[in-house]
Protein backbone atom coordinates (compact mmCIF):
# COMPACT_ATOMS: atom_id res chain seq x y z
CA UNK A 1 0.00 0.00 0.00
CA UNK A 2 1.10 3.11 -1.10
CA UNK A 3 1.31 6.37 1.43
CA UNK A 4 1.41 9.41 -0.55
CA UNK A 5 1.29 12.51 2.35
CA UNK A 6 1.74 16.14 0.88
CA UNK A 7 1.91 17.56 3.95
CA UNK A 8 4.56 18.81 6.73
CA UNK A 9 2.72 16.81 8.90
CA UNK A 10 2.49 12.94 10.60
CA UNK A 11 0.24 10.56 9.56
CA UNK A 12 -0.70 7.26 10.59
CA UNK A 13 -3.63 4.35 10.60
CA UNK A 14 -5.84 2.66 12.79
CA UNK A 15 -8.01 -0.31 12.47
CA UNK A 16 -10.91 -1.49 15.33
CA UNK A 17 -14.51 -1.41 15.30
CA UNK A 18 -16.32 1.81 13.60
CA UNK A 19 -19.56 3.81 14.44
CA UNK A 20 -21.93 0.75 12.54
CA UNK A 21 -19.90 -2.33 14.90
CA UNK A 22 -18.01 -3.78 11.99
CA UNK A 23 -14.50 -3.34 10.78
CA UNK A 24 -12.84 -0.27 9.88
CA UNK A 25 -9.76 1.68 8.74
CA UNK A 26 -9.14 5.24 10.58
CA UNK A 27 -6.51 7.80 8.54
CA UNK A 28 -5.14 9.80 11.06
CA UNK A 29 -3.16 13.32 10.58
CA UNK A 30 -1.42 14.85 13.63
CA UNK A 31 0.43 18.49 13.28
CA UNK A 32 2.27 20.21 15.74
CA UNK A 33 1.75 24.04 15.95
CA UNK A 34 3.64 26.88 17.45
CA UNK A 35 1.61 28.42 20.08
CA UNK A 36 1.86 32.06 19.06
CA UNK A 37 2.78 34.65 21.98
CA UNK A 38 0.90 37.68 23.36
CA UNK A 39 -2.87 38.22 23.07
CA UNK A 40 -3.55 39.43 19.58
CA UNK A 41 -5.21 36.58 18.17
CA UNK A 42 -2.39 35.49 15.95
CA UNK A 43 -3.01 32.98 13.87
CA UNK A 44 -1.10 29.70 14.44
CA UNK A 45 1.63 28.17 12.24
CA UNK A 46 2.83 24.63 11.86
CA UNK A 47 5.77 23.79 14.09
CA UNK A 48 9.74 22.70 12.97
CA UNK A 49 9.60 19.37 15.00
CA UNK A 50 5.80 17.80 14.49
CA UNK A 51 5.41 15.10 17.40
CA UNK A 52 5.12 11.54 16.34
CA UNK A 53 1.99 9.13 16.54
CA UNK A 54 1.61 8.46 20.14
CA UNK A 55 1.04 4.61 20.08
CA UNK A 56 0.54 4.22 23.19
CA UNK A 57 -0.29 6.06 26.60
CA UNK A 58 2.22 8.21 28.29
CA UNK A 59 2.49 8.35 31.99
CA UNK A 60 3.68 10.80 34.53
CA UNK A 61 5.22 8.72 36.64
CA UNK A 62 6.29 5.88 33.61
CA UNK A 63 3.56 3.27 34.60
CA UNK A 64 0.01 3.49 35.12
CA UNK A 65 0.49 4.73 39.14
CA UNK A 66 0.39 8.23 37.74
CA UNK A 67 -1.98 10.34 35.57
CA UNK A 68 -1.94 10.20 31.69
CA UNK A 69 0.49 13.25 30.06
CA UNK A 70 -0.41 11.89 26.70
CA UNK A 71 -3.04 9.63 25.18
CA UNK A 72 -2.58 7.01 22.47
CA UNK A 73 -3.68 8.78 19.55
CA UNK A 74 -4.59 4.86 17.76
CA UNK A 75 -8.27 4.75 18.09
CA UNK A 76 -10.57 4.11 14.62
CA UNK A 77 -13.37 6.15 16.02
CA UNK A 78 -14.52 9.03 18.93
CA UNK A 79 -17.87 10.04 18.97
CA UNK A 80 -16.72 13.61 20.18
CA UNK A 81 -13.72 16.10 19.79
CA UNK A 82 -11.13 15.81 23.09
CA UNK A 83 -10.23 19.28 24.43
CA UNK A 84 -7.03 18.74 26.49
CA UNK A 85 -4.14 20.67 28.22
CA UNK A 86 -1.01 19.32 29.97
CA UNK A 87 1.29 22.03 32.04
CA UNK A 88 1.44 24.18 35.16
CA UNK A 89 -0.71 26.96 36.35
CA UNK A 90 1.64 30.18 36.98
CA UNK A 91 1.18 33.50 39.87
CA UNK A 92 1.00 36.39 38.16
CA UNK A 93 4.51 38.22 37.22
CA UNK A 94 6.11 35.08 39.24
CA UNK A 95 5.21 36.74 42.99
CA UNK A 96 3.55 33.97 45.27
CA UNK A 97 -0.04 33.78 45.83
CA UNK A 98 -2.16 31.30 48.17
CA UNK A 99 -5.08 30.75 45.50
CA UNK A 100 -5.62 31.62 41.78
CA UNK A 101 -8.22 30.70 38.85
CA UNK A 102 -6.80 29.73 35.36
CA UNK A 103 -9.01 29.01 32.39
CA UNK A 104 -8.85 27.72 29.24
CA UNK A 105 -11.47 28.49 26.57
CA UNK A 106 -11.62 26.69 22.91
CA UNK A 107 -14.04 29.04 21.08
CA UNK A 108 -17.66 28.65 23.24
CA UNK A 109 -15.70 25.58 25.03
CA UNK A 110 -14.12 26.61 28.36
CA UNK A 111 -12.90 25.26 32.04
CA UNK A 112 -12.07 27.25 35.18
CA UNK A 113 -10.20 25.69 38.06
CA UNK A 114 -9.47 27.33 41.07
CA UNK A 115 -5.24 26.25 41.98
CA UNK A 116 -5.02 26.76 45.97
CA UNK A 117 -1.66 25.96 47.57
CA UNK A 118 -1.24 23.00 49.87
CA UNK A 119 -3.59 22.50 52.80
CA UNK A 120 -4.90 20.24 55.31
CA UNK A 121 -7.59 18.98 57.80
CA UNK A 122 -6.64 20.03 60.78
CA UNK A 123 -8.27 19.37 64.35
CA UNK A 124 -7.54 22.99 66.05
CA UNK A 125 -8.01 21.55 69.58
CA UNK A 126 -8.52 17.76 70.96
CA UNK A 127 -12.26 18.88 72.54
CA UNK A 128 -12.69 20.31 68.43
CA UNK A 129 -15.33 17.62 66.73
CA UNK A 130 -15.02 18.75 63.09
CA UNK A 131 -12.17 19.97 61.35
CA UNK A 132 -11.05 23.40 59.56
CA UNK A 133 -8.60 23.39 56.78
CA UNK A 134 -5.47 25.26 57.10
CA UNK A 135 -4.33 28.45 55.58
CA UNK A 136 -3.24 27.87 51.72
CA UNK A 137 1.14 28.33 51.45
CA UNK A 138 1.67 30.58 49.21
CA UNK A 139 2.74 29.05 45.70
CA UNK A 140 4.11 30.47 42.41
CA UNK A 141 3.89 27.11 40.39
CA UNK A 142 1.07 24.45 40.76
CA UNK A 143 1.22 21.32 38.31
CA UNK A 144 -2.21 21.15 36.76
CA UNK A 145 -2.69 17.12 37.15
CA UNK A 146 -4.68 14.78 38.90
CA UNK A 147 -3.11 13.79 41.46
CA UNK A 148 -3.62 17.03 43.00
CA UNK A 149 -7.32 17.34 42.04
CA UNK A 150 -9.93 15.50 44.69
CA UNK A 151 -10.27 12.28 45.01
CA UNK A 152 -7.45 9.04 45.98
CA UNK A 153 -8.04 6.56 48.88
CA UNK A 154 -8.94 6.87 52.13
CA UNK A 155 -6.80 3.79 53.87
CA UNK A 156 -7.73 4.22 57.47
CA UNK A 157 -10.95 5.37 56.48
CA UNK A 158 -11.07 2.20 54.00
CA UNK A 159 -12.62 3.80 51.36
CA UNK A 160 -11.66 5.68 47.73
CA UNK A 161 -12.86 7.74 44.97
CA UNK A 162 -14.27 5.70 41.84
CA UNK A 163 -13.74 9.44 39.82
CA UNK A 164 -10.00 9.48 40.49
CA UNK A 165 -7.89 6.78 42.25
CA UNK A 166 -4.64 9.03 42.12
CA UNK A 167 -6.06 12.44 43.71
CA UNK A 168 -6.30 13.48 47.48
CA UNK A 169 -8.41 15.11 50.14
CA UNK A 170 -10.99 12.09 49.68
CA UNK A 171 -12.94 11.45 52.51
CA UNK A 172 -14.07 7.58 53.35
CA UNK A 173 -15.06 7.75 57.14
CA UNK A 174 -15.63 11.17 59.02
CA UNK A 175 -13.23 10.30 62.27
CA UNK A 176 -10.17 12.08 63.75
CA UNK A 177 -7.84 9.82 63.01
CA UNK A 178 -8.58 9.60 59.43
CA UNK A 179 -9.09 13.03 58.63
CA UNK A 180 -6.21 14.70 60.62
CA UNK A 181 -3.46 16.46 58.66
CA UNK A 182 -5.10 14.63 55.34
CA UNK A 183 -4.06 16.85 52.51
CA UNK A 184 -7.07 19.07 50.35
CA UNK A 185 -6.38 18.95 46.64
CA UNK A 186 -4.74 21.55 44.79
CA UNK A 187 -7.24 21.99 42.16
CA UNK A 188 -10.96 22.68 42.60
CA UNK A 189 -13.92 23.62 40.78
CA UNK A 190 -14.48 27.57 41.54
CA UNK A 191 -18.60 26.84 41.66
CA UNK A 192 -18.47 23.79 43.81
CA UNK A 193 -15.53 24.93 46.25
CA UNK A 194 -15.13 22.38 49.19
CA UNK A 195 -16.83 23.96 52.24
CA UNK A 196 -16.77 20.82 54.99
CA UNK A 197 -15.69 17.38 55.15
CA UNK A 198 -19.67 16.32 54.15
CA UNK A 199 -18.23 17.76 50.50
CA UNK A 200 -17.29 15.36 47.80
CA UNK A 201 -16.76 17.23 44.64
CA UNK A 202 -16.01 15.94 40.69
CA UNK A 203 -12.71 16.01 40.32
CA UNK A 204 -11.46 19.13 37.89
CA UNK A 205 -8.56 19.16 34.96
CA UNK A 206 -7.74 20.26 32.35
CA UNK A 207 -5.58 16.53 30.96
CA UNK A 208 -6.36 12.92 29.82
CA UNK A 209 -9.03 11.17 31.99
CA UNK A 210 -8.08 7.85 33.53
CA UNK A 211 -9.36 5.01 31.67
CA UNK A 212 -10.61 2.77 35.27
CA UNK A 213 -12.42 6.19 36.43
CA UNK A 214 -15.77 6.60 36.00
CA UNK A 215 -17.53 7.88 34.63
CA UNK A 216 -15.33 6.70 31.75
CA UNK A 217 -14.52 2.92 33.07
CA UNK A 218 -18.27 2.49 32.54
CA UNK A 219 -18.44 2.70 29.02
CA UNK A 220 -16.32 -0.42 28.04
CA UNK A 221 -19.75 -1.64 28.39
CA UNK A 222 -21.12 -4.38 31.23
CA UNK A 223 -23.05 -7.46 28.80
CA UNK A 224 -19.67 -8.92 29.11
CA UNK A 225 -21.82 -12.28 28.33
CA UNK A 226 -22.46 -10.98 25.67
CA UNK A 227 -19.08 -10.03 23.51
CA UNK A 228 -18.84 -9.43 19.48
CA UNK A 229 -17.38 -12.64 18.14
CA UNK A 230 -14.55 -9.88 16.26
CA UNK A 231 -13.40 -7.41 18.49
CA UNK A 232 -14.24 -9.05 21.90
CA UNK A 233 -16.03 -5.92 22.87
CA UNK A 234 -19.29 -6.30 25.37
CA UNK A 235 -22.30 -5.50 22.99
CA UNK A 236 -23.21 -2.19 24.97
CA UNK A 237 -19.70 -1.03 24.75
CA UNK A 238 -19.58 2.72 24.28
CA UNK A 239 -17.69 4.39 21.91
CA UNK A 240 -17.15 7.29 24.23
CA UNK A 241 -14.89 5.40 26.07
CA UNK A 242 -12.15 6.43 23.11
CA UNK A 243 -12.75 10.16 24.29
CA UNK A 244 -10.06 10.86 27.11
CA UNK A 245 -10.09 14.33 27.74
CA UNK A 246 -12.06 15.73 31.09
CA UNK A 247 -15.88 15.10 30.64
CA UNK A 248 -16.69 18.92 30.62
CA UNK A 249 -13.89 19.03 27.75
CA UNK A 250 -15.61 17.03 25.03
CA UNK A 251 -17.40 18.78 22.69
CA UNK A 252 -20.15 17.24 20.67
CA UNK A 253 -20.20 17.57 16.61
CA UNK A 254 -16.39 17.73 17.03
CA UNK A 255 -14.57 20.66 16.13
CA UNK A 256 -14.02 22.90 13.25
CA UNK A 257 -10.46 24.22 13.23
CA UNK A 258 -10.80 27.72 13.29
CA UNK A 259 -11.74 28.96 16.94
CA UNK A 260 -10.11 31.24 19.12
CA UNK A 261 -8.24 30.09 22.24
CA UNK A 262 -7.54 31.81 25.43
CA UNK A 263 -5.12 30.64 28.19
CA UNK A 264 -5.38 32.65 31.43
CA UNK A 265 -2.66 31.73 33.89
CA UNK A 266 -1.23 28.84 32.20
CA UNK A 267 1.67 30.78 31.29
CA UNK A 268 4.56 32.44 32.88
CA UNK A 269 3.46 35.56 30.75
CA UNK A 270 -0.06 35.25 32.08
CA UNK A 271 -2.24 35.69 29.03
CA UNK A 272 -2.54 34.41 25.39
CA UNK A 273 -5.16 34.30 22.83
CA UNK A 274 -4.69 33.34 19.25
CA UNK A 275 -6.44 31.14 16.74
CA UNK A 276 -6.53 27.55 15.35
CA UNK A 277 -4.83 27.35 12.00
CA UNK A 278 -8.29 26.57 10.30
CA UNK A 279 -6.67 23.94 8.28
CA UNK A 280 -9.33 21.39 6.28
CA UNK A 281 -7.46 18.05 5.32
CA UNK A 282 -7.80 16.18 1.70
CA UNK A 283 -7.80 12.85 2.84
CA UNK A 284 -8.52 10.10 0.31
CA UNK A 285 -8.16 6.02 -0.41
CA UNK A 286 -7.50 4.49 -3.38
CA UNK A 287 -10.04 1.52 -3.37
CA UNK A 288 -9.28 -1.46 -5.39
CA UNK A 289 -12.21 -2.09 -7.91
CA UNK A 290 -14.54 -5.20 -6.59
CA UNK A 291 -14.17 -6.54 -9.90
CA UNK A 292 -10.57 -6.61 -10.02
CA UNK A 293 -10.70 -8.19 -6.31
CA UNK A 294 -12.48 -11.41 -7.87
CA UNK A 295 -9.33 -13.26 -9.79
CA UNK A 296 -10.33 -15.98 -11.70
CA UNK A 297 -6.71 -18.10 -11.44
CA UNK A 298 -4.75 -18.97 -9.04
CA UNK A 299 -2.54 -16.32 -10.38
CA UNK A 300 -1.80 -13.27 -7.91
CA UNK A 301 -2.18 -9.95 -9.60
CA UNK A 302 0.68 -7.63 -9.77
CA UNK A 303 -0.98 -4.78 -6.92
CA UNK A 304 0.50 -2.24 -9.28
CA UNK A 305 -2.27 -3.71 -12.56
CA UNK A 306 -4.85 -3.55 -10.09
CA UNK A 307 -7.71 -0.99 -10.89
CA UNK A 308 -8.58 1.00 -8.19
CA UNK A 309 -10.25 4.44 -7.89
CA UNK A 310 -10.24 7.20 -5.47
CA UNK A 311 -12.40 6.99 -2.29
CA UNK A 312 -12.48 10.99 -0.39
CA UNK A 313 -12.61 10.46 3.53
CA UNK A 314 -14.37 12.80 5.79
CA UNK A 315 -11.73 14.39 8.00
CA UNK A 316 -12.82 15.32 11.47
CA UNK A 317 -10.92 17.22 13.88
CA UNK A 318 -11.52 15.25 17.36
CA UNK A 319 -8.34 15.52 18.98
CA UNK A 320 -6.52 19.40 20.00
CA UNK A 321 -3.70 19.09 22.49
CA UNK A 322 -2.06 22.24 24.04
CA UNK A 323 1.58 22.02 25.58
CA UNK A 324 2.32 25.82 26.51
CA UNK A 325 5.67 24.56 28.86
CA UNK A 326 6.96 23.38 25.24
CA UNK A 327 5.34 25.90 23.33
CA UNK A 328 3.09 23.74 20.87
CA UNK A 329 -0.13 22.37 20.54
CA UNK A 330 -1.18 19.22 18.16
CA UNK A 331 -4.32 18.71 16.20
CA UNK A 332 -5.32 15.06 15.08
CA UNK A 333 -7.76 14.57 12.42
CA UNK A 334 -9.59 11.03 11.88
CA UNK A 335 -11.08 10.01 8.67
CA UNK A 336 -12.81 6.66 8.76
CA UNK A 337 -13.75 3.69 5.70
CA UNK A 338 -15.61 0.91 6.32
CA UNK A 339 -13.50 -2.68 5.55
CA UNK A 340 -15.06 -6.01 4.87
CA UNK A 341 -12.86 -7.67 7.42
CA UNK A 342 -9.68 -6.35 9.72
CA UNK A 343 -7.32 -6.14 6.53
CA UNK A 344 -6.04 -3.62 3.82
CA UNK A 345 -6.23 -5.81 1.15
CA UNK A 346 -8.54 -3.59 -0.35
CA UNK A 347 -6.53 -0.64 -0.39
CA UNK A 348 -4.82 0.24 -2.83
CA UNK A 349 -3.07 3.46 -1.43
CA UNK A 350 -3.65 6.79 0.71
CA UNK A 351 -3.63 10.54 -0.29
CA UNK A 352 -3.03 13.37 2.37
CA UNK A 353 -2.77 17.25 1.27
CA UNK A 354 -3.83 20.15 3.48
CA UNK A 355 -6.19 23.12 2.10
Amino acid sequence: MNVTNDTPFVDGLALGMGPDRKPCLAVLLKATFRMPDGADGTLASAADEQLPIAASDEFFKGDVTGSIRLESDVVPFKPRADVVLVGRAYAPGGKPVAALDVALRVGRVQQAIRVFGDRRWVFPTRMVMVPTMSNPEPFTEMPLVYERAFGGFDHKGKGWCAQNHIGQGFIGKKTRESVDGKALPNLEDPRQLIRSWDDQPAPVGFGFYGRSWQPRATLTGQAINDLDPEFGLPADYDFGFNNGAHPSLQVPGYLAGNEEVELRHLTPDGYRRFRLPGLRPDIALHVYDEASSEAESDEVPDPAERPSHRHPLTAHLDTLVFLPDEGVFYQVWRGMYPLPSLSLDTIAGIDLRVA
